[in-house]
Formats: structure tokens, sequence, C-alpha cells
């Protein structure tokens, strides 16, 4: 394997001295181990070889991996998530979360600032949050086997959605058209303020991983159908309403008390 490719993988990763499953793509093995989230998209997972998002322990392991084969490898907690750095637990004032309408509790976690951070302890007017990564200070074990290898423009462009976005990208309609990328965006989407951050990430990856095309990236919004004034009956004719009356006057002469 070589830096810029696209692999197809299946993994497990684990977490800790007592090698604790805390992420995976096989749906079964998150539901036996309680880590199962249905916002997951439990499928064949695609990698870039030499990507900045992986350990380079993993990047090291995948150029030499082949197709097929089981791998597994060892990441110190300082090479990993780091070490927990007692820098990164922060003294909040109880104001700073009601700004954010945020009712603090123990194990809770929130976004203050920016940061991510697990809420440690609430006293009366202060809350202390650690930003610490939940796995810092943590060995990791890899576990992964590559299945093949991704040629395809399209299904290079989809990987990058999957990677960007938490929308499943058999969604999004991805065409190659000569030195054109067309992306459709499906309606769901197109409302959704994820998307926005997530298509200048996407924007900027598939410039770098896939490059010396032009991209387009479709959004249609169709018209709003004006509705039709409802249509009132017609006002009955002096005419009519004398026949009318005739009629009931009938009515009650036919069928009298």
């Amino acid at each position: 394997m070589n830096d810029g490719d696209f692999i197809r993988i299946n993994f497990e990763m684990y977490v800790g001295e007592d090698k604790k499953l805390v992420s995976t793509n096989n749906e079964q093995l998150a539901k036996d181990n309680g880590i199962y989230d249905e916002n997951t998209k439990y499928k064949e997972t695609v990698l870039i070889v030499g990507s900045d998002v992986l350990f380079k322990e993993v990047n090291e392991s995948l150029k030499q991996a082949e197709t097929g084969k089981e791998y597994e490898v060892s990441i110190k907690a300082e090479d990993a998530y780091g070490l927990r750095d007692p820098k990164n637990i922060k003294v909040h004032t109880v104001r700073e979360f009601q700004r954010q309408k945020i009712d603090p509790v123990p194990g809770q976690e929130v976004s203050i600032g920016g940061r991510r951070g697990k809420v440690i302890s609430v006293t009366p007017g202060r809350v202390l949050v650690d930003y610490n990564h939940q796995w810092a200070g943590k060995p990791v074990l890899y576990k992964y086997t590559v299945l093949g290898v991704v040629d395809q423009v399209p299904d290079k462009v989809r990987a990058l959605i999957d990677y960007n976005y938490n929308v499943d990208s058999g969604e999004f309609s991805v065409e190659e058209n000569g030195d054109v990328i067309s992306i459709s965006v499906p309606e769901k989407t197109k409302f959704d303020v994820a998307w926005l951050e997530a298509k200048f990430r996407l924007v900027s990856d598939i410039r770098k991983y896939v490059p010396g095309k032009d991209l387009e990236i479709r959004e249609s919004y169709k018209r709003e159908e004006t509705p039709k004034p409802e249509e009132k009956p017609a006002e009955p004719t002096e005419a009519a309403s004398e026949e009318k009356n005739q009629e009931e006057a009938g009515v009650e002469q036919k069928n009298p008390e």
C-alpha cells in the first residue's frame, strides 16, 4: 500500500490495559460488547493510507499490509491520545453554563468555548470540567483486515463524504464526467446546518486526495407552490331562489303533518 491509497477495511479498536472494545465497524460485535450506536454507519470502512487522522503506527502497518490478512497494532498511550494533563482540567462558573442553557451534571459531555470535555463535579457556583481526551493515558490496540483497494473516483468521493458527514454517502448521487465530479445532495441534507461545515471540509479533502478534478455540488430547491384560493359557490339568482322556495313548499304540501 502507498500513501494516498484508499483501502477498505474491517477494524476493531481496544483501549486500556484491560483491552476494552471502544470502536468497530462490525455491528454484531458492537452489540455484543454494549457499544452499539444507532447513529453509527456499520459497514466497510475506507481509510486513506498516510492520512493525518490515522495513528503513525497504523499508517506504517498499512503500507506493509496484504489483502485478507488480519493485523494487530499496539500503540503506547503517549503516542495514541496522549497522557492525561492536569492543565486540561478547568473550573468554570455555573453562570457560563446557564448562558448556554446547560444544567451541568457529573459525567455529562459539554462544549465550552469550542472545547469538548466532561463534567467531573458540580458544587455551588463552580463546575469542574476535564478536557483531556476520554482515552488519554490509555494504550490502544488496533486490529484490522484489508478487504481491498478503492480505485473508482465516485467511490473515493463517497468515502470522503462518509468521513466528513453523518449521513450515509449512499444517499448522495456521485458522478464522474471527464474532469468533473458532480455531487447531488439529498433532500434532508439541504437544510442541515452540519452540512454547511461538512461541505467545506469535503471540498478540501477532494482537492487533496482526488486532485485534477473540477467539483460541482448540486442543491436543487423547487419553488413553493402557491395554494389556489378556494372557490366560493355561486350566489343563487333571484329566479333560482324562487324556484327552490316553490319546490320546498310543494314538499310540505305532499307531506302534511
